[in-house]
């Protein structure tokens, strides 16, 4: 049975980690990454009047894969921990897709990497929460 407040807990944490590790963590090397000060002000202006919208389709994507990975647990219902499960999870599907994309980008080594590292630990940290609200809560 899953447990949609668990759910929608774990949207809201999701969303308050990637605040955290996108902004203060990583947010830096982020921008520069995605090139954000190469932007011209009216393409920063307009990108910062959507910023909202990006918020809700992200909690809606979050809320989702929290669902999906609740599922798993409740499915797999096997005697290993739900953090195991969302780290599992995290490994077969998150990692090996930002890898793809990392290495697929047209980027430089480097900054793909680099991407790929940012992006994928803070997925990481993001499932191992996921994992712990879940096993409590369901």
């Amino acid at each position: 049975m899953i447990n949609y407040l668990a759910v929608l807990v774990c949207a809201v944490a999701a969303l308050v980690i990637g605040s955290i590790w996108y902004g203060p963590l990583f947010g830096k090397a982020w921008m520069k990454i995605m090139a954000v000060e190469n932007m011209s002000a009216e393409e920063k202006t307009k990108m910062k009047s959507k910023m909202w919208l990006y918020y809700f389709i992200q909690f809606v994507l979050s809320f989702i894969t929290a669902g999906v990975l609740a599922y798993h647990i409740a499915v797999w219902s096997l005697p290993t921990s739900t953090v195991m499960i969302a780290v599992c999870t995290w490994f077969g599907f998150i990692m090996t897709t930002e890898a793809g994309a990392a290495l697929w980008s047209g980027k430089p080594s480097r900054v793909a990497w680099k991407m790929f590292l940012i992006s994928v630990s803070g997925q990481l940290v993001t499932f191992i929460v996921y994992g712990l609200i879940l096993g409590r809560m369901m």
